[in-house]
């Protein structure tokens, strides 16, 4: 039977269901024939992975020329483009920050390899942000699951953009913390997305006045699923984060609560010592208290890469301030069933970018394509 003779609404079909590898397979149909091409033309840019900062300017420039493929419901960015040497050696085996590399590995290697001379970054921090947000107003009506992986500070925690459907958000990479921030701040600068469900962010944390909850109760009101991973050295201040979520007053073990390790309050106020709480709030503390979306079901934690162990007595103590918050977190998650503590990862500081986006990339494919993607505790 030729081609033609099937109708197009079910090749359409077929289209819409095998188009959610990255824009691999919508690539292959345009070269099927040119009735295959016609037909699938909608759904040749459904999904796409763009990797480094020429695929990001050249897919803005494409989609603002055809408005017809604009109609991108999955997409990843990275704005690097990974080194293969060392993809090689995450994808070939576990690094763990207790094992020394040897020296013949390929990873030592390539960080003077001829590939990083090559690839040294010819556009601004600036370029690569402003390309990147011109396609993700662009693809605004569309995009039902966006997965961003920055290897440089952001200005703001979330993006401006008012997505329309959006329902699984995913940004790895540091971001600029706003301490002074406050509800008024937060509703001019984040419009709301009702449709958000699933929120993902690293590298959260990294200061004792955080506003994160304040930026995620305005961006996302109906979230249901929110996995965190804290900044490198700040696991204290995730702690604080989770203890907002307990009840008012004290846990449930009768502790006093959103206190963190250099003496501070949720609102980042010092306080006399860590048990000094009152029993009794006024009507205006009840007011300021953290409030997290009425529909959140399931909080997947992460506290972040390990650190190094010095020998000196600072790193001494910072590991012990690091240990006495991990036992911190593991109280809020027995507390409250809602919480998921994750293990800390064993991936060593020179390679995390890589294996962040390894990890990114085969999340947002495992769910784009019908699987659990990151969420497979929840």
């Amino acid at each position: 039977m030729a081609v033609q003779d099937t109708p197009a609404e079910i090749w359409s079909k077929i289209f819409e269901l095998s188009c959610t590898d990255g824009g691999q397979t919508g690539r292959s149909l345009a070269l099927v024939s040119h009735y295959i091409h016609a037909v699938s033309k909608p759904y040749q840019y459904q999904s796409i992975a763009l990797v480094g900062p020429h695929a990001i300017e050249h897919f803005g420039k494409t989609i603002a020329n055809d408005p017809q493929r604009r109609r991108v419901k999955y997409l990843f960015v990275s704005t690097f483009k990974p080194d293969p040497a060392v993809l090689d050696c995450i994808l070939g085996g576990p690094l763990h920050t207790h094992k020394l590399l040897p020296r013949r590995s390929p990873l030592h290697q390539c960080t003077n390899s001829e590939y990083n001379n090559n690839q040294l970054q010819t556009k601004s921090n600036y370029a690569i942000s402003a390309d990147m947000y011109r396609i993700l107003d662009l693809i605004a009506p569309t995009i039902l699951n966006l997965h961003v992986l920055m290897d440089f500070y952001r200005g703001e925690i979330f993006f401006s953009t008012p997505f329309a459907v959006l329902e699984e958000l995913s940004i790895q990479g540091p971001f600029h913390d706003h301490e002074d921030c406050n509800d008024e701040f937060c509703d001019t600068l984040y419009p709301p997305i009702p449709s958000l469900k699933r929120l993902y962010l690293t590298d959260v944390f990294t200061c004792v006045k955080d506003r994160t909850y304040l930026a995620i109760r305005h961006y996302a009101p109906y979230l249901t699923h929110l996995k965190i991973q804290c900044a490198e050295g700040y696991i204290e201040s995730g702690r604080t984060f989770l203890r907002q979520l307990m009840p008012l007053g004290v846990g449930s073990s009768g502790e006093a609560e959103n206190v963190d390790l250099y003496g501070h309050s949720s609102f980042g106020k010092p306080v006399a010592a860590r048990g000094s709480i009152r029993e009794d709030e006024d009507e205006d503390n009840q007011a300021k208290r953290p409030r997290f979306p009425d529909t959140l079901q399931r909080i997947l934690f992460h506290p972040g890469p390990a650190q190094s162990r010095g020998r000196c007595a600072a790193s001494y103590m910072v590991q012990i301030m690091r240990q006495t918050a991990l036992r911190e977190l593991e109280k809020c998650a027995l507390e409250d069933p809602r919480i998921k503590l994750f293990d800390e990862s064993p991936w060593m500081w020179p390679y995390s970018r890589e294996y962040g986006y390894v990890e990114g990339k085969k999340q947002w494919l495992d769910g784009i394509s019908g699987g659990v993607g990151g969420w497979e505790d929840s």
